[in-house]
């Protein structure tokens, strides 16, 4: 039987055809492209219809419809409205599971259920399973109007209780709600993901990837949150997404250097047009050993929140960070808008220890601690040592901050080629500036107390007219 297809390209809306997406020059393949048979697949056919509160696992029942829709050439895998109960599912390629409005995938809470095991370990972030797991996948998507809530709760509850009781940070050995591994043409549009257990949208070595009109959302609270996080993943697309998280709003990582591709292990990523509440900005780092090259965030709305843009990537952890672009984004109450540092320390769990820390001239910048100026230069490692330059700013307003920011190179490579230009930021505090060569074009910093602009060691800071923009580059 011929199958009718349907088509989205770069996330476009759920319809027959095909859309494009205009991105930014250098950017236009940094999007999925995905194609289904016009097969449906109902979940309702191997499960007992969703009731409002469900207490049997539908796991068998909707692996089953994927399954059989995957065999049979690929389609929509369609869920109701109600409440499904779930452990860990496993999308296939040519795969799109709809959430229906009023469709609600509830994550099971049985920590058992999510470990990994010898079969399962190729789809695993960590010791764990995920809510959904794309592996060794193509032509895949998550689309609707319904949400997927991963009950992070009782998760983020177990690693406090673990925190007091060994007085260390477990980190976030816990269930992912979706994690994409080695897989091409994977959209998520549409559908709410709620409290995830640690990461929500995990996206590792993979390429052409849409995440648009999303909502994300999880109290500010909650550990290790992060909403999306692509990692050594190339041609990202990030667009029109609500997002209120506990940490990162997105983290772009690089875990270890790729030789298929030298220049960067994550690369070509656009992010847009996003709203973004509670969370702790749009970063580059902590980890980006492979290096990450030619990232384009602009015109994001951000309120409320811990910080606005960041790169955070520390000694032994660190690489290549070169061609970002932030552009026109606003910000409002949000209390450091922008940080870009070669540092990225955990605040000692010895008070005693923060305290000499302290007393030697470093500083505290909420959970993070940085030396002083005097820290010490060490030997230049590559893929270990940060490495930053060729970052702009272009176009950023923020009013209501606690600081203006934070530029903190490092004394054996100080950050290089950072523009500010038509920066207006409004604060409690200014901006410190050390290792740095920072050039500002129409800056405006309007600092309650102290300098503007604090220099500290290797900070060279240069004032210069701002650039002319060009009708193409508005």
């Amino acid at each position: 039987m011929i199958q009718r297809s349907i088509m989205w390209r770069a996330g476009a809306a759920a319809s027959t055809g095909m859309l494009l997406v205009s991105l930014a020059p250098g950017h236009a393949h940094a999007q999925a492209m995905v194609k289904f048979p016009g097969r449906v697949c109902e979940v309702s056919d191997y499960a007992a219809p969703a009731s409002g509160t469900r207490i049997q696992y539908d796991t068998a029942a909707i692996q089953k419809a994927i399954d059989v829709c995957a065999q049979a050439g690929g389609g929509t895998v369609r869920l109701r409205r109600g409440s499904w109960l779930t452990g860990p599912l496993f999308l296939r390629s040519n795969i799109r599971l709809q959430l229906d409005r009023g469709a609600e995938l509830v994550a099971a809470t049985d920590d058992a259920l999510f470990r990994k095991t010898t079969g399962t370990a190729a789809w695993a972030a960590n010791s764990y399973l995920a809510t959904l797991n794309i592996a060794d996948a193509e032509n895949v998507a998550v689309t609707g109007e319904g949400r997927i809530d991963g009950q992070g709760a009782v998760w983020w509850e177990k690693w406090r209780a673990q925190t007091r009781a060994t007085g260390t940070r477990p980190g976030a050995d816990r269930p992912r709600l979706v994690y994409v591994v080695r897989s091409r043409n994977v959209l998520l549009q549409g559908v709410k993901f709620y409290n995830s257990p640690s990461f929500h949208l995990v996206f590792k070595d993979s390429e052409n990837i849409t995440v648009r009109g999303v909502g994300i959302q999880a109290l500010a609270h909650s550990p290790n949150t992060d909403a999306i996080d692509p990692i050594d993943t190339r041609n990202v697309l990030i667009e029109n997404n609500l997002i209120d998280m506990g940490d990162d709003v997105v983290a772009i990582k690089s875990s270890h250097v790729d030789p298929r591709h030298p220049d960067a292990a994550s690369a070509n990523i656009v992010i847009r047009n996003n709203t973004i509440l509670a969370g702790r900005g749009i970063s580059i780092g902590s980890e980006t050993i492979g290096g990450v090259r030619n990232v384009l965030v602009e015109n994001n709305v951000t309120s409320d929140a811990m910080y606005g843009i960041r790169i955070k990537t520390p000694r032994g952890r660190g690489g290549p960070v070169r061609d970002i672009v932030f552009r026109n984004n606003r910000m409002t109450n949000v209390a450091t808008p922008f940080v870009f540092a070669s540092y990225y320390d955990a605040r000692p769990a010895d008070d005693g220890v923060l305290a000499r820390q302290l007393a030697a001239g470093g500083f505290l910048l909420n959970d993070q601690v940085y030396p002083p100026d005097s820290d010490p230069a060490r030997p230049f490692a590559a893929n270990q040592t940060p490495a930053v330059s060729n970052v702009t700013v272009d176009g950023l307003t923020a009013t209501g901050a606690e600081r203006i920011g934070v530029i903190v190179g490092l004394p054996e490579r100080p950050i290089e080629g950072l523009r500010l230009q038509r920066v207006k930021v409004s604060a409690d505090t200014g901006l410190l500036v050390r290792n740095a060569q920072v050039a500002l074009a129409g800056a405006a910093f309007t600092a309650a107390q102290g300098p503007a602009v604090r220099r500290e060691r290797g900070a060279e800071v240069t004032v210069a007219p701002p650039a002319r923009r060009s009708k193409k580059n508005p």
